[in-house]
């Protein structure tokens, strides 16, 4: 499976929505990501659900691929990816 994580962007002056690829995340590296993910779950160190928390959380850790996931992806992305995460590493 490949996930490609699009970045949603809107200019200051119009409500104009561009869209472009953002990163490309092979799978090998989304492995990375859930496992980065499930490491800060189970550290209990924040809410999940506070996903810029999480973020701040993975910078600290060293968590770049985690980070860099977040950064851009959209709420449904991050959740599809905690699902995923659950399911394989727990």
């Amino acid at each position: 499976m490949r996930y490609i994580v699009v970045e949603t962007m809107r200019t200051h002056n119009s409500n104009n929505v561009e869209e472009r690829s953002a990163e490309y995340f092979d799978e090998e590296t989304m492995d990375k990501v859930k496992q980065q993910y499930e490491a800060i779950r189970s550290s209990g160190m924040t809410n999940m659900f506070d996903v810029s928390a999480v973020q701040d959380i993975a910078i600290q850790m060293g968590s770049d691929e985690l980070a860099e996931y977040i950064e851009f992806s959209d709420a449904d992305g991050f959740f599809e990816m905690a699902e995923e995460a659950a399911i394989e590493y727990r």
